[in-house]
C-alpha cells in the first residue's frame, strides 16, 4: 500500500501560480509527485527534505511505493502531476495512448559507472545463457530490468520461459541467493552493493548491455530512471516543469558537492547501514535527457513483446515551452 507523505497544506483546488494580496508572497505551484525511494531517486528527496523545490516555487506532495506500472495508471487517471517512471514503461503508456512525457531522468548509467548489475554465487555462471533452467531475481516482472534481461537472454538464443524470473525486493536478494533460492540476481545501488559484500559476484549492468546492443553500440548510456507528466499539465504549467528540472539540478550539484552527507541521507531514507554506503559509489545523476536516448527502448520493448508499435520519440520527451 502506497504511503503518501504530505509536505504542504495546501488550499483545496490551488495547484497553479497564483498572486495572493496585496504584501502576500505568490502561491506556490503544487505538485503531486510519486516516487520508489532509491539511490537513483535521491535528488528528489534531497530537493524536498533540504527545501530546494520551494526555492523554486514548488509545493511537491510526494507519495512513496515500489509498483511503477500503479503510478502510470494513477497519473493516467489524473492523480500525479509527475511520477518515476522507466523508458519502457513510457513506451507502454504511448502506444496506450496515455499522452504522458518525460520532463527529466534523474541518473544515468555506462559500462564505467554500473548499476543495474546480475549478481551470483556461483562462479561457474559467466554469462546469462548460463542461467538456463534456473532462477533470476527481478524487482518486478514488467519494466525495464525486465525488459533488457529478456532482451539479453533472446540475444543468446534462449527464450523467456528457460530462465524463471522471480519478483524479489531489493533488500531480500541477498538473503535469497545466500539460501539458494535463486541463482542470480539484478539490484540497482546501493542495494547491488550491500550484497556484494556479503562475498557474490557482481556482473555487468544488464540494461547498459541492452541498450549498447539496441543502438548497434550508439548510445553507452543508459536512462533508466524518468519522470512522466501528463502533456496537457505541461503544455499549462511549463514554468512549473523549468522549476522541476532547475531543483533537481541543484539538488544533484549539492549532493556531488558533499558526498558523505549524501551518503548519510541515503542511509537514513532507505534504511541501509552507513558502513555499506561507505563503500557504495553514487549514482551518476543527471537531469537532462533526450529523444536520442529513448530509442533503444524501442528496439528493446519492441523484441519482448512488451509494445508492437514504434512511439516518436522526439514527442515523448518535454522540450520546454
Amino acid at each position: 500500500m502506497l504511503a503518501a507523505i504530505t509536505v504542504v497544506v495546501v488550499l483545496a483546488g490551488c495547484t497553479d501560480d497564483q498572486t495572493g494580496g496585496a504584501g502576500d508572497a505568490p502561491r506556490k505551484t503544487t505538485l503531486r509527485v510519486g516516487l520508489f525511494p532509491a539511490a537513483n531517486t535521491l535528488p528528489v528527496h534531497a530537493a524536498l527534505t533540504r527545501g530546494i523545490f520551494e526555492r523554486h516555487g514548488l509545493d511537491v506532495v510526494l507519495t512513496e511505493g515500489q509498483d511503477l506500472p500503479l503510478f502510470m495508471a494513477a497519473q493516467a487517471k489524473g492523480q500525479y502531476d509527475i511520477a518515476m517512471s522507466t523508458p519502457t514503461l513510457v513506451l507502454v503508456a504511448a502506444q496506450k495512448g496515455l499522452g504522458l512525457q518525460v520532463v527529466s531522468s534523474t541518473a544515468q548509467q555506462t559500462a564505467q559507472r554500473p548499476n543495474a548489475v546480475w549478481i551470483t554465487t556461483d562462479p561457474s555462471i559467466r554469462s546469462l545463457a548460463d542461467l538456463r533452467g534456473g532462477t533470476l531475481a527481478v524487482p518486478s516482472l514488467t519494466g525495464i530490468i525486465t525488459d533488457a534481461v529478456v532482451y539479453l537472454l533472446q540475444r543468446k538464443g534462449l527464450q523467456r520461459n528457460e530462465v524463471r524470473l522471480i519478483q524479489t525486493p531489493f533488500p531480500a536478494m541477498g538473503d535469497q541467493l545466500e539460501a539458494g533460492h535463486v541463482n542470480a540476481a539484478v539490484a540497482t545501488l546501493p542495494y547491488s552493493t550491500a550484497i556484494v559484500a556479503r562475498g557474490f559476484l557482481a556482473h555487468e549492468d544488464v540494461i547498459v548491455e541492452a541498450v549498447d546492443a539496441a543502438s548497434g553500440g550508439a548510445v553507452a548510456e543508459a536512462i533508466t530512471t524518468v519522470w512522466t507528466v501528463p502533456r496537457q499539465f505541461a503544455l499549462d504549467n511549463p514554468a512549473a516543469m523549468t522549476a522541476w528540472r532547475d531543483a533537481l539540478r541543484e539538488a544533484v550539484d549539492a549532493l556531488e558537492s558533499d558526498q558523505n552527507a549524501a551518503r548519510a541521507m541515503m542511509a537514513d531514507w532507505l534504511g541501509i547501514p552507513s558502513e555499506i554506503l561507505d563503500e557504495a559509489p553514487l549514482p551518476d545523476w543527471t537531469v537532462d535527457i533526450t529523444p536520442r536516448q529513448l530509442e533503444p527502448y524501442v528496439a528493446i520493448a519492441r523484441q519482448v513483446g512488451t509494445i508492437d508499435s514504434d512511439p516518436d520519440t522526439t514527442t515523448l520527451v518535454w522540450q520546454g515551452p
